[in-house]
């Protein structure tokens, strides 16, 4: 899983905004980041009895929040720091990001994408616009990015992307191409999305290509009625395509939103949405955890659509989390499915939900948060203690409690025996900074120092330092 804010559905958006209006909601973000450690200096918190709020609506006066896991000292009781030591470690500007190729080092900024070899600069290429898809696909490297100013006037959304491939130990041009309007990058895949009409509501007359990263061979093609992009991200250093492809297009511009699910070039299910979507074998779920009133509860819906029907199979509401204060709501703590089944909250207790039905095939007898799946098993956050605690469900056994800082907020999610906890990068940043690992087979739990900024292959990489010169450390996805 990839905390990269590229690969989220917000922040992508955002970056196809124009720029006027990015730079216009950067400096109000500014202003409420800073804002919120002015308050929190000078307010003593003095949380309010849920239970004397109005039905239904938040009472005048109660206090912004600020992080509900801020950097600090203090650890949890019984997590230790991580003693290991980094697989690698470098320093960053401002968003960079960097990964090992064997003896290569590839650095990618908004502005910059370069291999360096023993402390040199092997090749570079630079760009002006944001918005670089990039993978690499064994000796080839696939860059694309938009072309043309998106603050112009005469901009016509979505535009056209420059995509090129170099070879990676050269940096030389393999082969370049101008036509596509939305490209994702995989490992061995380039999607590619060409369209001769109109865009900007209207439906034009597109066609989705699948091409080979090396030379640009079609691999199979599609029609599609509207401009067409990959919903699942992968890591730039490449990851291979899905078997099943979800897709988004945009039917009248980017007011609308269709869900499509395609295996080669066939269409198995379509369903217009607006909310978030994960694939499930047949199933395409579609969710949407965002709640700005927590005095009607915090809730997330889902829907469930068999491939293929358009009305859902299933619908249910699980719960999220408040803030410590109560003023707002967190969000899921995953929605990656495990073997067709989904972790969930539902009438205030950790349950598991069976994805094809919607039904729950278990559910805790205490209350609590559902975090993660690892087969049998399922983390949860007691509710009254704030333990972390990890339960056989074939056999309601609890297998180990252990003390967590875990943030209504905050994510998780499970490589191998390592259950990560960490902070969630949203459009105005993070709901908190820490980040935890903690062994499935025993509980002990480790502190990794500094944010998670992405995880690649096999890595988590944690940055520290000041944000426009960081030093990014890499440590193994799977501690234990």
């Amino acid at each position: 899983m990839s905390t990269d804010p590229d690969t989220l559905p917000l922040w992508r958006e955002f970056r196809s905004w124009p720029r006027t209006v990015q730079a216009g909601l950067a400096v109000l973000a500014a202003a409420i980041f800073s804002a919120t450690f002015f308050i929190e200096a000078v307010l003593a918190y003095d949380f309010p009895d849920e239970s004397t709020w109005p039905s239904g609506e938040i009472p005048e006066g109660v206090p912004i929040d600020a992080a509900v896991n801020p950097v600090g000292e203090t650890l949890p009781e019984g997590v230790d720091r991580y003693a290991g030591e980094p697989l690698w470690t470098a320093e960053a500007v401002e968003g960079e990001q960097i990964a090992h190729l064997g003896q290569d080092t590839l650095r990618l900024t908004d502005e910059r994408f370069a291999l360096e070899r023993d402390g040199d600069t092997v090749w570079s290429r630079d760009w002006k616009e944001y918005g670089v898809e990039i993978a690499v696909a064994g000796d080839v490297v696939v860059l694309s990015l938009p072309m043309g100013d998106l603050a112009d006037e005469d901009y016509d959304w979505p535009g056209r992307q420059d995509t090129v491939a170099l070879d990676l130990a050269t940096g030389d041009e393999l082969w370049r191409d101008q036509e596509a309007s939305f490209v994702s990058v995989f490992a061995d895949a380039v999607i590619m999305t060409e369209c001769t009409g109109e865009q900007d509501d209207h439906v034009g007359d597109c066609t989705m290509y699948a091409r080979d990263p090396a030379d640009l061979s079609l691999q199979w093609s599609t029609p599609t009625y509207a401009s067409a992009r990959v919903v699942q991200e992968t890591p730039w250093t490449g990851e291979p395509a899905p078997d099943h492809l979800l897709v988004e297009s945009f039917p009248t511009g980017n007011e609308s939103r269709t869900l499509t699910v395609y295996q080669g070039g066939d269409s198995l299910g379509s369903v217009p949405t607006g909310g978030d979507a994960v694939l499930s074998g047949d199933t395409l779920i579609v969710y949407d955890d965002w709640d700005d009133n927590p005095a009607d509860g915090c809730i997330a819906v889902l829907e469930g659509y068999r491939l293929g029907e358009s009305d859902p199979a299933w619908q249910l509401e699980a719960m999220t989390r408040k803030t410590e204060d109560l003023t707002s709501c967190g969000g899921l703590p995953t929605v990656d499915p495990v073997d067709n089944q989904l972790p969930l909250t539902i009438d205030g207790k950790p349950a598991i939900v069976d994805a094809q039905t919607g039904e729950a095939t278990w559910s805790a007898e205490g209350e609590g948060q559902a975090v993660a799946l690892s087969g049998t098993n399922i983390a949860v956050i007691d509710w009254e203690t704030e333990k972390l605690k990890l339960y056989d469900t074939s056999t309601d056994a609890e297998l180990w409690s252990a003390s967590a800082n875990f943030g209504s907020g905050d994510r998780a999610t499970v490589v191998g025996s390592t259950l990560w906890l960490y902070g969630d990068a949203g459009m105005w940043g993070w709901t908190s900074c820490d980040l935890y690992a903690y062994d499935l087979a025993s509980g002990a739990g480790v502190a990794l120092p500094g944010t998670a900024s992405y995880f690649l292959p096999g890595e988590v990489v944690t940055a520290t330092g000041e944000y426009d010169q960081e030093t990014l450390n890499a440590w193994p996805s799977d501690l234990w």
